[in-house]
């Protein structure tokens, strides 16, 4: 191997832009560890770099802020009308609020995973159903 080959090779096996990794490494944080203080750095990620050059960058910043506010404000919804429907006392209200809650709260980790996987081969994701368009 020469060594005009060996850039190309090291390139090809280097992450997706770094900005972007952090944000969809900052959606999961949010979800499992540091729920509040991941949202918070998320926000200023995207704060600081919304206006990127990078497509995928702007990209993966748009997807982790609008799916995390949208999640949240089903995920804290849904749940606030479960037990306004059914009563707090109710254990069928707790029975259905705790699986709708570890459902849904499941289903956004996984496609965080998703979305991270994307962001290291440096392409562009959109979060179903919950994220915004990609832009053209």
């Amino acid at each position: 191997m020469t060594d005009r080959q060996q850039p190309n090779l090291l390139k090809e096996n280097m992450p997706g832009p770094p900005v972007a990794v952090l944000a969809e490494a900052l959606f999961l944080a949010n979800l499992m560890i540091i729920p509040v203080l991941g949202f918070v750095l998320m926000v200023a990620l995207w704060w600081k770099f919304r206006h990127s050059d990078s497509a995928i960058v702007r990209n993966h910043l748009q997807q982790t802020v609008v799916t995390s506010i949208s999640g949240a404000t089903i995920l804290i919804g849904v749940s606030v009308t479960i037990f306004l429907l059914g009563g707090i006392d109710n254990p069928v209200s707790w029975v259905i609020g705790v699986l709708y809650f570890i459902c849904v709260h499941a289903a956004l980790i996984l496609l965080g995973v998703f979305g991270l996987n994307r962001a290291i081969l440096a392409r562009k994701w959109r979060y179903p159903l919950l994220g915004p368009r990609i832009e053209d």
